[in-house]
């Protein structure tokens, strides 16, 4: 770094670093009092020239980054200000000039010294915030969900369905994930809710038609019906819905996936997203050698995006292969830890939904256990209600479940 003058006087230390060597002598120049010296080779290395002087820097004890006002001043002094002595930076610009050497050409000392003084902010990295500025944040009311669940043991365990949340919903082969996720989804779509729903594994139709039969109770995508049937059906159903899907049938591309959903929340202002199914999202990546590192940086992805875009998203996951006496499609009780794949897909949910039924039964609409496994809102987790599915209605009905046991009180 070129110094230019290194005074030592004085209680308090103070440094003024500029880009250029004539902007160092012109605020040296309006500004006798403090020290000042710039960086050898312009904003772009400032960053290396700030780490390479760290030591020398600590000295001081505020220091004033005066770099051009452009976009290339800009972006160094934030670079620059990132590396160097925590709480005692602060960046500041002209407004009227380019640069300090501009400004004292136009015989404006008073805008350099109003930069070196006062006409700055100390920097904070992104990330970082002060807590007392946070009253409004914290003293508005809010509800505690912005929908409620269809299904009231779901609706106690979780209490609702809030925006910025994750939820994962899985199950065995077959279970009826998907329909679980149509049934949630026409509940909040009949409620008004801007929903974006993306089936990566069925074509639009086939989920625009099991959408419209959980709504008017008829199983449409099965057998043959009618133009008038369904024109009706979906008169009463997707013509008033505020529905999304997404045209991408056999294209698997994650980066695609995030943007289509991004530009449903923030171009579409979706606010309910779902996604139909992890596995065969991560099938679009080539020459995939480490599936739980893909999980991991998927995951990582979708949580950045619920929060970024402020969506409630549900995520439908499946379980890893078991061997031995656990098997998922007899109905074997689903954990935690056999999500398929990472353990990223539970630490980055706020809830874990997971559905258990013995489709070996003999009927189709055998009871389904409803297991909340994670709950980061309340705590509260265990099995949340029973259901059964009616195959001729595409609905499910939800059961009291048996209290337990308990040997103090059912003697």
């Amino acid at each position: 770094m070129q110094n230019y003058r290194h005074k030592t006087s004085g209680k308090t230390q103070k440094l003024v670093i500029t880009e250029g060597e004539m902007d160092a002598m012109s605020v040296w120049e309006a500004q006798p009092h403090w020290d000042v010296v710039s960086v050898p080779n312009g904003a772009a290395a400032a960053k290396k020239a700030i780490q390479n002087n760290y030591e020398w820097l600590q000295y001081y004890d505020k220091i004033v980054l005066f770099f051009d006002n452009d976009e290339a001043g800009h972006k160094g002094a934030e670079e620059a200000a990132g590396v160097m002595p925590p709480g005692k930076v602060y960046i500041g610009f002209l407004d009227d000039y380019k640069d300090a050497s501009e400004a004292l050409q136009a015989g404006d000392s008073e805008a350099i010294r109003a930069v070196c003084n006062f006409q700055h902010t100390q920097y904070k990295p992104d990330g970082i915030v002060d807590a007392k500025s946070l009253i409004d944040v914290i003293t508005t009311p809010t509800p505690p969900s912005d929908h409620d669940y269809p299904f009231q043991g779901l609706q106690n365990k979780l209490h609702g369905i809030r925006y910025g949340e994750l939820v994962t919903i899985t199950a065995g082969s077959g279970i009826g994930k998907s329909s679980f996720c149509r049934d949630l989804c026409t509940h909040l779509l009949n409620k008004g809710e801007r929903v974006g729903y993306l089936a990566l594994e069925e074509s639009n139709r086939r989920t625009a038609l099991g959408l419209m039969s959980a709504a008017v109770g008829r199983s449409l995508h099965l057998g043959e019906h009618d133009r008038s049937e369904l024109v009706e059906a979906f008169d009463q159903t997707i013509a008033n819905w505020n529905l999304h899907l997404f045209d991408g049938f056999g294209s698997y591309d994650p980066d695609h996936i995030y943007n289509r959903i991004e530009y449903m929340a923030s171009g579409l202002e979706t606010k309910v997203v779902f996604l139909d199914h992890l596995s065969i999202l991560l099938s679009g990546l080539d020459g995939i050698n480490d599936e739980r590192k893909m999980i991991d940086q998927t995951m990582t992805k979708l949580r950045s995006l619920t929060e970024r875009t402020g969506i409630s998203l549900f995520l439908v996951s499946h379980l890893r292969r078991t061997s031995g006496d656990v098997n998922h499609e007899e109905g074997a009780r689903v954990t935690l830890g056999q999500l398929r794949g990472s353990a990223s897909i539970a630490q980055l949910s706020d809830a874990c939904i997971a559905l258990e039924r013995d489709q070996q039964s003999g009927s189709e609409s055998g009871s389904t256990t409803v297991r909340v496994l994670k709950n980061r809102y309340s705590g509260e987790v265990g099995v949340a209600c029973k259901l059964n599915y009616d195959l001729s209605t595409c609905k499910f009905h939800e059961t009291a479940i048996e209290a337990e046991f308990d040997a103090t009180t059912d003697f």
